[in-house]
C-alpha cells in the first residue's frame, strides 16, 4: 500500500486524517507508515479485546495530555463499543494516575520540605 492509499484509509477509518499525521506525512512519509505499522502489530494482537485496547490508549494520550489523542481515542474507544460510562471512567483513572505520578515525582522536594521546615 502506498502513502496515498494509506491516508485514505486512515480518512475512512477515523473520518479525517489527524493533523499531526497529515503534517509528517508532508515531512516524512516513512514515518507515518511506521507508525501505522506499529498501530497494526498492537491491535491485531488477540488477547486483550479490541475495546479494551482502545480504552488503554485513551488512558495513555490523556496522562501525556496529547488533545488530538485524546479525541481520536474517545472516537475509537466508542467505536469498539465502549460506553459513554466507560469512557468517563477511563479518564477517572488516567486523572488518578497522573496525579499519583505527580505525588511520586515531587518526592524529593518533599523530602526537602521535611529536613527544613
Amino acid at each position: 500500500m502506498d502513502f496515498k492509499e494509506l491516508m485514505e484509509n486512515i480518512k475512512k477509518e477515523s473520518g479525517e486524517v489527524p493533523k499531526p499525521l497529515e503534517l509528517l506525512g508532508q515531512l516524512d512519509e516513512s514515518q507515518v507508515v511506521n507508525h501505522v505499522t506499529d498501530k497494526k502489530f498492537a491491535y491485531s494482537k488477540e488477547a486483550i479485546p479490541q475495546k479494551f485496547k482502545a480504552l488503554i490508549a485513551l488512558s495513555a494520550a490523556i496522562a501525556l495530555d496529547s488533545q488530538s489523542c485524546i479525541l481520536n481515542n474517545t472516537k475509537a474507544a466508542k467505536k469498539a463499543g465502549a460506553s459513554v460510562q466507560e469512557i468517563m471512567e477511563t479518564f477517572a483513572v488516567a486523572k488518578f494516575s497522573k496525579a499519583a505520578t505527580v505525588l511520586s515525582s515531587s518526592l524529593p522536594a518533599f523530602e526537602w520540605l521535611v529536613n527544613n521546615k
